[in-house]
C-alpha cells in the first residue's frame, strides 16, 4: 500500500525504526485497556510484533501505518488493517495512539482514510471494527465514519460486551457517490 496524506497526518509503512515509539504507546496501561492485546513489558515485545507484522505484510493480510503529524514528526500512533480471521471477505482494523493525543481527533480525521484504503487498495469486500462497550468515543467515531453497529457480544477473558461496526463495498460505493 502507498502512503496516505490527510490533511495533518501522514500515514506511512510501520518500520523496525518505530519500535520506540510503539513500545511508549503498549506499554502504557491506559492505551491497553482499550484493546485486545497484552501489554508491552519489554522493547523486543514490541519489535517481535513489528517482524509478524513485516510477515504478514508481505502474504497481504495487515497493512500497519503510522500515524506521522506533518507539521511537527511527532509518531501519533499506529491504525494497522488486519485480515479478519473469523470472515474471509473482510478486513478489520486497530487503532493505538500515544495517551497525550487523545482526544484531539486524530482518530477522526484518519478512519475515513483508511476505509477508502481498505476498498480500493486493499480491495475487501467489508471492513469492520471493534470496540469496547465503555469506549464511548471511539464508537462515535465509527457511527460518525458511517459505519453500522452490526451486533454486541462477548469475548471470554474480557470483561465488558464488545461492539461491532461494519461498513460494507456497496454502503461504502454508494456514499462515495454523493460525493
Amino acid at each position: 500500500m502507498e502512503n496516505i496524506e490527510t490533511k495533518r497526518f501522514e500515514l506511512l509503512k510501520v518500520e523496525m525504526t518505530d519500535a520506540e515509539a510503539i513500545f511508549e504507546i503498549l506499554s502504557n496501561q491506559n492505551v491497553i485497556t482499550n484493546l485486545n492485546t497484552e501489554i508491552h513489558k519489554t522493547i523486543e515485545d514490541t519489535k517481535k510484533m513489528i517482524e509478524e507484522y513485516e510477515m504478514e505484510y508481505k502474504e497481504n493480510k495487515k497493512f500497519p501505518y503510522k500515524i506521522v503529524d506533518k507539521e511537527t514528526g511527532e509518531f501519533i500512533g499506529v491504525f494497522l488493517i488486519k485480515l479478519d480471521l473469523y470472515d474471509e471477505d473482510c478486513f478489520e482494523f486497530t487503532i493505538y495512539l500515544n495517551e497525550k493525543h487523545w482526544g484531539k481527533s486524530v482518530y477522526t480525521e484518519v478512519l475515513p482514510y483508511m476505509i477508502d484504503a481498505a476498498f480500493m487498495v486493499v480491495k475487501t469486500g467489508n471492513f469492520r471494527g471493534f470496540v469496547m462497550e465503555k469506549n464511548i468515543a471511539s464508537r462515535k467515531v465509527l457511527e460518525k465514519s458511517n459505519m453500522k453497529l452490526e451486533k454486541v457480544f462477548n469475548v471470554p477473558g474480557i470483561n465488558e460486551p464488545i461492539y461491532s461496526f461494519l461498513i460494507t463495498r456497496e454502503e461504502w460505493e454508494e456514499q462515495n457517490k454523493k460525493i
